[in-house]
This record gives C-alpha cells, sequence and structure tokens, in this order.
C-alpha cells in the first residue's frame, strides 16, 4: 500500500483538504477585513485631524448607545438568524427572517416614539439621541445580511460588501466633514448612509419580507423566550463595552473622552481582526458541535486556545507596526491617546477567549447563565474603572474593559464545564 493511499485510508487527505479550505476562508476575511479597518483607520485620522475631541466624544458616546438599543430592537435573539440557518430548511428560514424582521420594525416604531417623546418633554440629551433607533433598526438589517453571508460560507461576497460599505461611509464623511460640517453629526449620516446602501446591495431597493407586516404570534414567541433573559443583560453589556467612554468623561471631561475614543477607534483594527477570525471560526464551531465527537468544554477549550493564539500574534504585529508609525498619525491635541491603545489591545485578548466561548454557550441557548455572567462582568468592569480611571487616567478604563471580559469569559467556560457534569455525572 503506497503512502497516497495509507494518507487517504486514514482520512489525512480529507483533513487537509479540510485544512486549507479553512485557510482560504479566513485569508479571504482578512484580506477584506483588513482593507475595511485600514479604509476606517485613515478616516479616524481624517476626523482626528478635522474634528475637535469634544465632537469625538460625542460621536463615541452616541455610538456607544448603540450597545443598549441595538439588543433592544433585535429583542437579543440575533443569534436565532444564525442557528436558524444552519438549522432550517431554507423555506423555513425564509418564514423566520420574515418574522423577526416585523417583529424588530415593531419595536423600532415603540423605541422611535418614546425617544421622541422623552426628548421633547423633558429637553434631555444630545440632539443625536435621536438618531439612535433608526441607527439600531437599520443595523438590525446589516446585523442580519452579515449573518446570513457567514453562514452561507460567501466568504467574497461578505467581505467584498463590508469593504465597500466602509468606503461607502468614508468618502460621504469626507465630503460632509470638509464641506457640510466639522461635526459628529456628519459620520453618523454617513454611516446610516452607508449601511443603508449595503442592505440594498443584500436584498434589493424593495425585500420581499418587508413589504407586507403580519402578527405572526408563533415565531414572536419563540423570539421572546429565546431573547427575554437576554434582555435584562443590556444594561450589564452597556457596562462592560461602552462605560468606560461614560466614566472618562464624567471623571475627566468631554476631551478626555474624544481622546479615549480616538484611541479605541485605532485599537478596533484589532477588534476586526478578532471579528474576521470569529466569522471563519463559527461555521466549523457550529459544525463540531452539531458532529457532537467532544464534549462541549473540550471544542471550547481546542477552539479558544487556537482563537487566542492567533489574535495575540497578531497583536504583536499590529503593535510593532502602529510603534513605527504612531507618532506621525496623532496630531499634538491627540498624543495622549498614544500609549492608551497598547493596553487596549492587550485587553482584548480577554474579549477573543469570550467569544469563542460565547459562541458555544448560544448554540446551546445558555441565556440565563450568560445573563449572570454580564452582570459579573459588568460588577468587575465598573467596579475597575471606577477604581482606577481617578488613578490612572485614561489607562484606567482600558483596564476595566479587559477585567469585564475575563469575568465573563471565564463565568462561561464554568457554566459549560458545570453543565457537561450534570449531563454525565
Amino acid at each position: 500500500m503506497s503512502a497516497l493511499t495509507r494518507s487517504a485510508r486514514f482520512g489525512l487527505w480529507p483533513r487537509l483538504r479540510n485544512l486549507a479550505a479553512r485557510a482560504r476562508s479566513l485569508l479571504v476575511y482578512l484580506s477584506f477585513s483588513s482593507a475595511s479597518n485600514a479604509v476606517g483607520l485613515l478616516t479616524t485620522l481624517f476626523m482626528i485631524r478635522h474634528v475637535m475631541p469634544q465632537e469625538f466624544g460625542r460621536l463615541a458616546i452616541t455610538l456607544g448607545a448603540l450597545v443598549v438599543v441595538n439588543p433592544v430592537i433585535s429583542f437579543g435573539a440575533d443569534n436565532l438568524i444564525a442557528i436558524n440557518k444552519t438549522k432550517m430548511p431554507p423555506e423555513d428560514y425564509e418564514s423566520f427572517r420574515r418574522a423577526y424582521s416585523n417583529f424588530a420594525l415593531l419595536i423600532y416604531v415603540v423605541a422611535q416614539a418614546l425617544t421622541l417623546a422623552v426628548w421633547l418633554t423633558t429637553g434631555w440629551g444630545d440632539v443625536l439621541v435621536l438618531l439612535v433607533p433608526l441607527m439600531a433598526i437599520t443595523k438590525f438589517f446589516v446585523n442580519m445580511a452579515s449573518i446570513e453571508y457567514v453562514m452561507e460560507q460567501r466568504a467574497v461576497a461578505y467581505g467584498l460588501v463590508q469593504f465597500l460599505t466602509t468606503l461607502v461611509a468614508a468618502i460621504v464623511t469626507i465630503v460632509l466633514v470638509l464641506w457640510v460640517s466639522p461635526r459628529a453629526e456628519s459620520r453618523v449620516a454617513a454611516l446610516m448612509l452607508a449601511d443603508i446602501a449595503l442592505l440594498v446591495v443584500r436584498y434589493g431597493a424593495k425585500p420581499a419580507f418587508l413589504l407586507s407586516w403580519r402578527f405572526e404570534s408563533t415565531t414572536f414567541v419563540r423570539i421572546m423566550k429565546f431573547g427575554a433573559p437576554l434582555m435584562f443583560s443590556i444594561a450589564p453589556a452597556y457596562l462592560i463595552n461602552e462605560a468606560d467612554k461614560v466614566v472618562v468623561a464624567r471623571t475627566l471631561d468631554l476631551g478626555a473622552a474624544g481622546i479615549y475614543g480616538a484611541a479605541c477607534t485605532i485599537a478596533g483594527f484589532m477588534l476586526t481582526f478578532i471579528m474576521a477570525l470569529l466569522n471563519a471560526t463559527v461555521p466549523n464551531i457550529m459544525a463540531a458541535l452539531k458532529e457532537g465527537r467532544e464534549t462541549p468544554p473540550r471544542t471550547a477549550m481546542r477552539y479558544a486556545m487556537k482563537f487566542t493564539g492567533l489574535t495575540f500574534a497578531f497583536a504583536i504585529v499590529f503593535l510593532l507596526a502602529y510603534t513605527l508609525a504612531a507618532k506621525y498619525l496623532m496630531p499634538a491635541r491627540y498624543a495622549a491617546a498614544i500609549p492608551v491603545v497598547y493596553v487596549l489591545v492587550g485587553m482584548m485578548q480577554m474579549r477573543s477567549f469570550y467569544a469563542v466561548v460565547g459562541t458555544i454557550t448560544d448554540y446551546f441557548g445558555m441565556t440565563t447563565e450568560k445573563l449572570v455572567g454580564f452582570v459579573l462582568g459588568a460588577a468587575f468592569s465598573l467596579g475597575s474603572m471606577l477604581l482606577l480611571v481617578p488613578r490612572l487616567g485614561l489607562f484606567g478604563a482600558a483596564f476595566g474593559i479587559g477585567m469585564g471580559y475575563a469575568a465573563l469569559g471565564g463565568w462561561l467556560m464554568l457554566c459549560l464545564l458545570r453543565r457537561q457534569k450534570s449531563l454525565h455525572p
């Protein structure tokens, strides 16, 4: 028996083909994500040179509000898109997508009405708050389109659409900032216009699933049952992801929040890599869980180790490049952001671990455990920031985010182990 025959017999050749396919998929995601993030980084550098830190602070806090409103619009059940896309026949998924879209639109109408009423009667908040519900419903459909591309394993289509969306947003931002107003409103308008363009590319100008609204009680109830526990995690999720900017603004000032927001935007290049790697990995995680050849905790640890190893390697390369370029990128008024980027990128390793473990707990519908994890992570994050920001300034906020994700990821891993033990005592 030849060596090639033995390799085929023992499954080596199929494994190599599968590994090559995964590598190609990851390369596509990373190529387009890197290009998109490069455009986003250049847009950020453009804004740093043309927008005052106070306006950058307004933008950071407004976009941070989406962390609260996005899950309200989706009712915390957007992971059902990936799950049902994997499990359902195409015609059943089309029915689910139509029902979920109708459900989200209903919540949007209520949220927009409440936001307008509160703003008119109290005069509270920045005028940008009125755009947050509209941004959130747009992001809901963008998220749906992105998940569908990923689950269909259409990496090229996904990457191309994401890149063109970022490019359109950049062009519109430059036009509006230079010729209309160098304010936060210009960037918000550009982001919304680019997202709408993406949706037209994915679903057409008149998507069939949006043209007729129906109250589909059975699907609505399923969505509410899945998402209800996660709705309680909105506030803790906000504290983990966005409270750093608010704490900085309250403890220091809005200008400091703008400088910190600029650092977060640059460090976001690392987050883009994490999301690209996750997009390439999720279909394989789902397939491994569906096959059931190993226990979920073992699957979680195997993928988490690979995932965090790759993100750590990328972080080293990114920070080396950033070290060489930082002094040329930041004008003097944003110089305080330069060292903060190092801490933010380092803390994203905690987020990498959570990304894998959280995907697996979502697969098993462990929403209650995730809620507890968010509360625990929020307590660690907010407590760390309140303690450290007065002493360490912007560095304290960056450390607080890392502590929150470390607590969240560790708790969910513990829950997977407890679940496995209860099933097989």
